[in-house]
């Protein structure tokens, strides 16, 4: 009995010990994944406040730490959800607001279902002083769960300028790939279906079709979420 009592002793003091263990690795080990995080999405703003055609910057102000950034807060929530889709489509509280030259753009970070998860980007609107608003860029900044040599091009640089400068016609319409719209878009006519809502990903993105799907579905949410608070 006394060494039933002993062996468990031992046992419990063994795992008090690797829990405190574990504990101690995640309290510092946290903070870095969280600022590393931060960093990634830093970058991918920055990059979407470039102009989509031109490269150059959409504002002379380009953040570069946590407190400039949080200057540009636009809506925000504390359950760090904005708006959620039919299509579970999301967008993440919170959402900047920039301004240049009776310009504003508007950053946010959203999400779509792709095939083994969420495919999360960073996407910028242009509004001008017209009122036209246009779909500058996207950045996407998680698609871990893409399948590799399939859904995980969606990060490449030719499939991400097909979602770029899609214009309010096409907005409203409702932004699909174009399998999913049941249409054959000439490599001439890229820019002409984009005024349609179709986005032609089949030739860039081979054998996946989800992926892009997800992109689609949560451009499609922003935009929703824009109208719901009168931008669009």
């Amino acid at each position: 009995m006394r060494e039933y009592i002993k062996t468990g002793l031992i046992l419990a003091a063994f795992m008090i010990a690797a829990g405190f263990l574990v504990s101690v690795v995640y309290n510092f080990v946290n903070p870095m994944i969280v600022q590393s995080e931060f960093n990634n999405t830093l970058s991918a703003i920055e990059e979407v406040l470039k102009d989509a055609n031109t490269g150059e910057y959409l504002v002379s102000n380009i953040p570069k730490n946590e407190e400039e950034l949080e200057r540009n807060i636009w809506k925000e929530d504390q359950n760090g959800v904005l708006y959620v889709s039919q299509k579970n489509a999301k967008v993440y509280s919170p959402v900047y607001k920039f301004t240049e030259n009776n310009t504003e753009i508007y950053v946010m970070t959203v999400s779509g279902v792709g095939y083994g998860g969420d495919v999360v980007s960073v996407i910028s609107f242009i509004k001008k002083e017209g009122g036209q608003i246009t779909l500058n860029k996207i950045e996407v900044i998680n698609y871990s769960q893409e399948t590799p040599g399939l859904g995980a091009r969606i990060s490449e640089e030719s499939v991400k300028k097909r979602f770029s400068s899609i214009p309010e016609s096409g907005l409203n319409v409702g932004v699909k790939v174009d399998k999913d719209a049941g249409v054959t878009v000439p490599t001439n006519s890229i820019n002409t279906y984009k005024e349609q809502g179709v986005v032609k990903t089949s030739d860039v993105m081979t054998g996946a079709t989800i992926t892009p799907r997800a992109v689609a579905d949560s451009i499609n949410a922003a935009v929703e979420f824009l109208k719901e608070k009168g931008v669009m």
